[in-house]
């Protein structure tokens, strides 16, 4: 017999206020981006209008505080009052820029890239049949595709920061249906996570193959890869009983794929040079100066025409409709403005704690690079590590010695014989060098780099010296032999 009754249950929830999802969604994008959002933000509301140039107050550089000194004004959680018309009229909601003079003129930015492999993808995933948490889902994913069109970042951490920041509740299932709809954009393959399955992706959609030849490739690539990329074509032929011939005409077809779809996006020199975020340098005093790349940003701020006519409207008899587009236009208007202010912040803060945590990186070179991950990092500035990742996230900085990724300035750590902790970036470029430098008749397999490495005083396994050669996507010895 069923009962009917009533219960009570308490349970804890993160919601996510729509300024604070505006605020992270502005914190994502790399400055690029973010010129274009604040002028389509300008096309679409009329309370938000340019800053009159005479207006604009020259900021100065920034130079780095000590690490033990902590903001007054905490920012990861930031807070957003309601409509004050009065609180407009102050200076400080408009978002201003410091100015670029003379002396800064050596620091030359490129401009953006007309249309990158990221905005080609969104575009393209507004086509798929996914609702608006799977295409949310979608464009995290895409923000984590590198260069060459891969997906190197854990799909189920995305899934995690993802549910953190959006308060969704995506699953690994759904994250794995997304991703096999980004995989089927042009260029098909992109988003995959290893060679095989952008392969495998690739041979899947693709047509004009004759049917034998297209099932020997598929099976090659699904069952017995690794012999085929090493070129074990005796091991390869006996496994999958097929003939060399077939293996021949089978290598013809899968030749003609594409291993880095990313690289179709690639546009000519001039165009192609990223736009950095940051510059950071170091001056005559051997102070490292940082700056954000807010040249080319529109200044905005509340347009004081609309602030009159809201206040008119609050004292006149002004139909409702008329009121209530003011009053969301303004609201609007406030939120972009302060999630503007709150990413310049953040942005600040995180990036003058990895100049701190990597300070011979900014003065000495790549190669003085330390072990860092993103949880140093959230500890020192006091967010959470979703956010440092958004921070992160396609971001560039340009320095004394070149224009670096900020992923770049993280690596992990191993130790070596003496107990102290080096990063993996210097074992890489060990193992880097070693191969350069080897005798062309008679390379260096993984075994003895990892000795000689050990002889160095590097604690490492031969499994992780295979793993780094192939993330520097190098050929094994047998490949690399010149007669």
């Amino acid at each position: 017999m069923l009962k009917f009754g009533q219960t009570q249950r308490m349970s804890q929830e993160l919601r996510l206020q729509p300024q604070q999802i505006l605020y992270y969604d502005l914190l994502q994008q790399p400055i690029f981006a973010l010129q274009q959002r604040l002028r389509t933000e300008l096309d679409e509301n009329p309370v938000l209008e340019l800053e009159e140039a005479e207006d604009l107050v020259e900021e100065p550089e920034m130079e780095l505080k000590d690490a033990d000194e902590k903001p007054d004004d905490p920012i990861d959680e930031p807070e957003f009052s309601d409509v004050d018309l009065d609180e407009f009229r102050n200076s400080d909601t408009d978002v201003h820029t410091r100015r670029r003079s003379q002396d800064d003129e050596e620091f030359e930015f490129a401009p953006p890239a007309i249309e990158n492999m990221y905005d080609h993808l969104l575009q393209q995933l507004q086509l798929l049949n996914f609702n608006e948490k799977e295409k949310r889902l979608g464009e995290e994913i895409i923000g984590n595709i590198d260069d060459d069109g891969y997906l190197r970042e854990d799909l189920n951490k995305i899934v995690e920061d993802t549910n953190l920041a959006f308060q969704l509740d995506v699953t690994a299932e759904d994250a794995e249906k997304v991703l096999a709809g980004i995989q089927t954009l042009d260029p098909v393959g992109v988003g995959s996570r290893n060679l095989r399955e952008c392969l495998l992706v690739q041979l899947k959609t693709h047509t004009g193959i004759e049917p034998h030849e297209h099932a020997i490739a598929m099976r090659i690539i699904e069952e017995d890869f690794e012999d085929y990329s090493n070129h074990r074509y005796d091991q390869l032929s006996r496994k999958l009983n097929i003939t060399p011939e077939e293996i021949k005409i089978a290598d013809t077809v899968i030749r003609k794929l594409n291993p880095k779809p990313g690289e179709g996006f690639l546009l000519p020199l001039e165009t192609s040079i990223v736009v950095p975020d940051f510059v950071v340098h170091e001056n005559e005093q051997g102070d490292l100066i940082l700056m954000l790349n807010e040249r080319d940003m529109p200044q905005v701020r509340i347009s004081p025409r609309y602030l009159d006519m809201m206040k008119a409207a609050r004292g006149h008899k002004t139909d409702a409709q008329t009121k209530d587009f003011l009053k969301r236009k303004l609201e609007s208007a406030k939120w972009f403005v302060n999630a503007l202010l709150q990413r310049r912040q953040t942005m600040t803060r995180v990036m003058q704690a990895l100049i701190e945590t990597q300070r011979e990186f900014f003065t000495e070179g790549p190669d003085n690079i330390h072990p860092l991950i993103y949880r140093d990092i959230a500890e020192r500035t006091g967010f959470d590590i979703s956010t440092i990742s958004r921070v992160v996230s396609a971001k560039y900085v340009q320095t004394d010695f070149g224009v670096f990724k900020l992923r770049e300035l993280f690596s992990e750590g191993l130790k070596t014989t003496d107990g102290e902790e080096v990063a993996t970036r210097e074992i890489k470029n060990k193992i880097k060098s070693m191969i350069e430098a080897e005798e062309k008749n008679s390379p260096l397999n993984d075994e003895k780099i990892t000795e000689l490495l050990n002889h160095q005083g590097y604690k490492v396994a031969r499994r992780t010296v295979t793993k780094y050669r192939e993330q520097l996507r190098l050929p094994p010895a047998r490949m690399r032999r010149e007669a």
